[in-house]
């Protein structure tokens, strides 16, 4: 069966985010050093400026530079907001956040629930959101599909008459 694909207009995300340092804090951690990872459990946070995530679990996988490539938050439900250029805010839940700082892409799956406050709702059961840009695109699972509701524009304020 065929999945399923939208693609939302993009609501611009706070493009200084990814000149800020990546910060994950937990209050439990385990290393492996060989497999370059460390997971995390207990009130996971991840920030990046605006850019905020939280879950039960967390697994953070570096390159051989010690540098974090990903960050996948695990949670019922894990969640991400962001601030966007020009206002508003992006918040998304899902079971599964995969966010990849190469790719400036956070990936979420089951159950995933993207809403850009002023613009619109997305929800399917697979999510790539682009943390640079803001755009969206999604699937929804064999045998469902996906939903948007998409805000109407605003419209101007109406003028006093001239007295």
């Amino acid at each position: 069966m065929a999945l399923l694909t939208f693609a939302a207009p993009a609501a611009q995300a706070l493009k200084s985010d990814s000149e800020q340092p990546l910060e994950v804090a937990a209050n439990h951690f385990a290393t492996n050093q060989n497999k370059h990872l460390t997971v995390l459990t207990g009130a996971v946070k991840l920030t990046r400026g605006s850019m905020k995530g939280e879950s039960d679990k967390g697994t953070v996988y570096q390159n051989d530079a010690n540098e974090i490539q990903r960050v996948v938050l695990e949670g019922k439900p894990a969640r991400l907001q962001q601030q966007l250029d020009g206002g508003g805010r992006m918040n998304a839940t899902a079971a599964n956040i995969d966010y990849d700082t190469d790719k400036s892409t956070a990936i979420l799956t089951g159950n995933a629930v993207v809403i850009q406050e002023g613009r619109g709702e997305f929800r399917g059961e697979r999510i790539v959101y682009n943390t640079e840009s803001g755009e969206l695109t999604g699937e929804g699972a064999p045998g469902g599909g996906i939903t948007m509701k998409m805000q109407p524009k605003a419209k101007p304020a109406a003028q006093e008459p001239k007295k």
